[in-house]
This record gives C-alpha cells, structure tokens and sequence, in this order.
C-alpha cells in the first residue's frame, strides 16, 4: 500500500473556475492570459496545501507567499506553456521535494523539432560546473570529451547551472544539477533564446578554446543516434535492461538500473542460481543513477540476503485528501472496495495518520546469498533505490561506497497527480512522510557511504578491495 512510486481563493471560487476553464481542454491553447495563469498558481497552491503533508518543511511559507505574490505581479501579458512553466516551476523548486512537482511539458516542446546540442554534460553545483563529456551518436566531436566548459553565449557556468538547479525540485542542490543534465539542450534553448547557436568557451589540457557550433534539430539527432546504435556490433549495443549480471574474475556484478517488476524474479532466480552454482563470495550491486521506482520490488530484492525479519520503513505518515481519494477510486474502479478502503474514502480531508509498519518475515529461499556484498550509490540514487540501501545499511549487510544519495532516508513521497486547470501541466504531489527504518527526527539526510568516491571511481574501489582482501587470505 505504501509502495514509493517523485490557497488564496475561496473554495467554492476555485471549484466554479475549474468547472468552467475544463469546457476549454478540448481546445490546444497557444497562448495564457495573465489571469488564467494566476488561477492556475492558485490552483497550485491549493492542492499543495490540501495534499501535502508538510510542504513548507524546508522553504518558511511567509517567503513562499512573497514568492508566489512577485511571481503573479510580473504576469502582465499573455505567455506560451513553456513560458509559463519556466515562470511557476522555481516555486516548487524552493520547496525542496523531488516528487513534488510539474515536469517539463515535453510533448509542447517536443512539437516545435526543437535544437539539440549533440553532448553528454555533466551538471555540478560546485567547480567544475558543467563537464562535457562526450558527442552523442555519430557526430564529429568539436569538444573534446571531459573539457570544461567555462561559458556558453556569454553565460557563465555556475550562472547556467545555478538556473538549471532552481527549475528542477530535489532534495539536494547536487541531485537537481545532475537531474537537469538529462534535459540541458531545453533549459539552454528555453532559458537563453539561443536559437541552436552556441559559442562556447572551455578548457581542455590546461588550455582555454572557444569554438561556436551550430544545433541539430531533435529529430536528426534521434535518426542520427538510432543509426549510430544500429551500426554498433552486437556486444557493444547499450540493452534497455533494467537489471543485468556480470562475472569478472569470480566476481559478481548486478546492475540495478530501476526498482521495476518487469523480469525482475526471473532475473533474480537466474542471477543467485548462478552464484551458487559458481560459488561466488564477492557480490557488487551497483545502483549507481538508479531513480528509484517500487519499493515492494527493493523487499523481494532483499529476501536474497537477509535472513532475519526486516523492513525498509519503521513509520509513515499518511495525509488523506480529495486527490488522494480520487486517486484510491480510479484504482478501485468497478470493483468492489475493501473495508480498508471505504475506511479510507470516509475519512475527513486533512486527516493525518501515523502507521508504524511490521517487520517482513523471511521466505523459505534455498538461494539466499551469505557472502560479502559491496553496494555501490551516489547522488543519483533516489527514491526507492535510496530506501533500499539505507535498509542494507541498518542491517549491516555489507560495505557501501560511493557518495550520499539523492534520496533522503526520511523522505516525502506516494504521489498523487493532477493537472492545473487552464494550462493542463501535470502536478505530482506528495502525500506520505517516510521514515525509513533507523531514520530519526531531523534526518533529511541521505545514505552516507562508508567509503566516499565519485560515482566514476565507486566500481573500481570495491574491486580493489575485493582484490586486496583476497590476497590477504592467500
């Protein structure tokens, strides 16, 4: 049930407008009015504080309403979606919750063919801001892989990064950078007006180059990267696998790239069989960029190496809303709801409930794995992924290396989603508080390793020390 998957007006004002802008959705608009835009910032509010739990646990709510009323005094004129969203997403940002939030609206930008700069970059909020780290698909790279870039069209990089980090929500300034790295040709085009050209300016072995190089369009870098990847020999192909194994040197390495049930016991079965088979001591699990996903999955996962009863939360705190009941109705559908759910639907909006959850009881498991396991994280591990490795953690099952998850160990989460009324932006909304088990009060921290590395360098320590271990057993 409690599975992770990130008002100024009067009510009975706010239920009149949205009955009347909803006869406009039919419709693709091109352009919102300022007062279409304000209600839809009322409507945000309004659901934020009806649904969430504690929305202002980071940023005070005085500043937030001062925010909110700038934000509102600067719409004068009427704005496109993408305009709009660049307007409002900041607000949520300062909030600090990676699952509250209103995505990019990808299918509008996705209509326009929009310039693609054909580059991996890498995002950080401190030096060196933005690492390019290689051309995409076939292209000749005028950058060469792992340069610095100091400037792009004249704007710095820690200005670019710093805009990046307060459009994307996330509990860390380090993960929103990251996260924003997977969408910087958007946030460069959008932000910048760059109209597909970029002079850039980087370093490379010491040396300072500025170079000016001319976008692709999306659809040309899709035909382009699908081509590249065609071409590719078998072994070199990326799979899209949510999970994968590999041996090097009697050593097991299990790629976790999504806490999904898509293959995941097949995997599981196939994977711990081999290690047996194989007698293999030494297990890595990597989830390094692992977003997260079903935490159900996470509980299946570690039936294969804990033998005592465990859990991943001590205790959950649930807020019970209209969203949230409209949520819980469309799941039940036709059918018949249980006792537990009509409980639930009766009960008063607002209402806070405070569970504290039972241990899992182990599984008969004839292949439960008792060797050393090396857990590999970083910033980037979010979400169910972190709720996992801070259960490892507590458990002391094995050594963690890396650097601090994304996801906190106490954490809001258990979206519902919505969309606002006139510009029809989808909006998650958190709903639930976790405690993952050995979280305390003030614990808004993430899963600190106990060995700190870069997400580059995390796979190679554990071989490392796998390797020094075995020789001192020589």
């Amino acid at each position: 049930m409690f599975s992770k998957l990130r008002l100024s007006v009067k009510n009975g004002l706010l239920i009149l407008f949205l009955l009347l802008s909803s006869l406009a959705f039919s419709q693709k608009i091109n352009k919102l009015t300022p007062l279409q835009m304000k209600q839809d910032i009322d409507t945000l509010i309004h659901y934020l504080e009806e649904t969430h739990i504690n929305p202002y646990y980071r940023y005070p709510k005085d500043k937030f309403y001062k925010d909110v009323s700038l934000v509102k005094k600067n719409l004068t004129t009427e704005l496109d979606l993408i305009d709009f969203y660049l307007k409002i997403e900041p607000l949520l940002a300062k909030l600090e919750d990676g699952h509250t939030d209103l995505p990019i609206p990808k299918t509008e930008y996705e209509s326009k063919n929009p310039f693609e700069l054909p580059y991996v970059f890498r995002l950080t909020p401190d030096k060196p801001y933005i690492l390019c780290q290689s051309v995409k698909g076939s292209y000749t790279p005028q950058i060469p892989g792992n340069s610095e870039i100091i400037s792009i069209n004249g704007h710095s990089a820690k200005k670019i990064v710093n805009d990046i980090i307060n459009l994307n929500t996330g509990e860390t300034p380090v993960f929103r950078a990251e996260y924003g790295a997977e969408n910087f040709s958007f946030f460069i085009e959008e932000l910048y007006k760059t109209n597909g050209k970029y002079k850039i300016k980087y370093t490379h072995n010491s040396k300072v180059n500025s170079i000016v190089i001319d976008a692709v369009r999306q659809n040309e870098l899709i035909a382009n990267e699908d081509s590249y990847n065609k071409a590719l020999p078998e072994e070199k192909k990326e799979v899209d696998k949510n999970f994968t194994l590999t041996i090097q040197n009697n050593i097991a390495i299990i790629d976790f790239k999504l806490f999904d049930w898509n293959g995941f016991k097949e995997f599981a079965d196939s994977t711990f069989s081999v290690i047996k088979d194989k007698k293999i001591k030494n297990l890595v699990i990597n989830l390094i960029d692992n977003p997260g996903g079903d935490s159900d999955v996470g509980d299946a996962f570690l039936q294969y190496f804990l033998d005592k009863p465990f859990k991943q939360y001590d205790r959950v705190d649930v807020k019970f809303s209209q969203l949230y009941k409209d949520r819980l109705r469309a799941h039940i559908g036709s059918k018949e709801p249980t006792k537990e759910q009509i409980e639930t639907l009766t009960k008063k909006n607002g209402t806070i409930e405070t569970l504290y959850l039972d241990n899992n009881s182990i599984n008969d498991n004839p292949l439960r794995y008792n060797g050393n396991i090396y857990l590999l994280i970083n910033s980037q591990t979010y979400s169910s992924a972190a709720d996992f490795a801070q259960c490892f953690k507590f458990y002391k099952r094995g050594i963690i290396i890396g650097e601090e998850t994304g996801g906190l160990i106490k954490s809001f989460g258990d979206i519902v989603t919505t969309h606002l009324p006139n510009s029809d932006l989808k909006y998650t909304i958190s709903s639930t508080l976790y405690y993952n088990i050995g979280a305390n009060e003030n614990d808004f921290i993430g899963v600190i390793p106990d060995i700190v590395t870069s997400k580059e360098k995390a796979l190679e320590k554990a071989l490392e020390i796998i390797e020094r271990s075995n020789s001192q057993l020589r």
